[in-house]
């Protein structure tokens, strides 16, 4: 398996106003469903993401105090606005990431 396509570069966005990093493992049904909500909410705010295999990630996961998979942190450049858990609904994800 090459893992080099999996680690990205979680800082790539560091700068700008606002960005989303969506965490997620490769066997969670829960982070499927999430990212595609996630990818329709997307499309209507159209914010940079970065989507993170956190099992590549331990250490990052471990600084950021990531309790769950899916994670969606919603990011000022270093400045961590919001973090959702639960993704509910692409009504209540637009809500939050406006």
């Amino acid at each position: 398996m090459n893992r080099s396509k999996d680690l990205k570069d979680i800082t790539e966005n560091f700068n700008k106003d606002k960005y989303l990093i969506f965490g997620y493992t490769p066997m969670c049904g829960t982070c499927k469903m999430s990212e595609k909500m996630l990818d329709i909410a997307n499309e209507i705010v159209r914010l940079p993401v970065i989507k993170v295999n956190l099992n590549f990630h331990p250490e990052w996961s471990k600084e950021k105090e990531i309790m769950s998979v899916p994670v969606l942190l919603v990011i000022n450049r270093d400045t961590e606005l919001k973090r959702i858990y639960a993704f509910q609904s692409v009504p209540y994800l637009l809500e939050n990431l406006k």
